[in-house]
Order: C-alpha cells, then structure tokens, then sequence
C-alpha cells in the first residue's frame, strides 16, 4: 500500500518471514526508502508508528493501524497526526510460505504415527 505526503511516498509492506516460523506476517512502514518501523506476529491489529521530522524541522507523528486476520491482504489506514491520510490493503508477500510450512508439518507428523516400518516397507532402502 502506498500514499504520497508532502512529495513523499509512505509505503506499508508485509512478508511472511521465518522469524515467526512463516505462521505470523511482519508488517514494515517505510517513508521513500528509509524504514521507519517494523511490527510483526500473531497479532490482529498491527500498529505501525514513527516520529519523522522533515528539513523545515517540522516533526510529525505518522501510524499505520492494520487489521490482519489471517494476514491475507489487512486492511490499513495511514494518519499522520491523528488525520486519515489514506486506506487500502496491503499486500503480503510469499503467502504460500505458511501453506507450505502446515504441510510439512503435517507431513512430518504422518510419518511418525505410521512409523519406520511402514515407510521401510514402500521405500527402496
């Protein structure tokens, strides 16, 4: 998700990374291409926020709340000093890495109840 503030670009970014076992997105809040904060997790409302002071000195308080159910595509609104500034969703990166994750899991717990013997039996070793 992105908006423009002030000639600038305030961009929301989300991934499914191994830090929390490719189960839970981690949201980032970027303002252009400096990263201004990180928050991730089996969270449902993910809040984003940074305080940015631009060349006049002017300093402004800019949140991005999300509401991440499942992490498929969380709605966000961005607000800079208690102001809506825009609403969208986001779009999470590498969604298929926690259905991967669950098979392998799952595939992993399979073998273990049928045992060695059985995978012995079907397996050329």
């Amino acid at each position: 998700m992105e908006a423009q503030w002030k000639g600038q670009t305030l961009k929301v970014t989300g991934n499914w990374t191994a830090r929390w076992l490719f189960l839970a997105p981690v949201y980032q809040l970027w303002l252009d291409d400096q990263l201004l904060d990180e928050q991730g997790g089996p969270r449902l409302s993910p809040k984003l926020e940074a305080l940015f002071e631009d060349e006049n000195g002017e300093i402004s308080h800019i949140e991005a709340d999300l509401l991440s159910i499942i992490g498929f595509r969380p709605s966000c609104e961005i607000s800079i000093e208690g102001e809506l500034l825009a609403t969208d969703h986001v779009e999470v990166e590498n969604f298929l890495n926690p259905f991967l994750m669950l098979f392998i899991l799952a595939a992993t717990v399979a073998m273990f109840y049928v045992g060695p013997e059985v995978l012995q039996r079907y397996l050329p070793v």
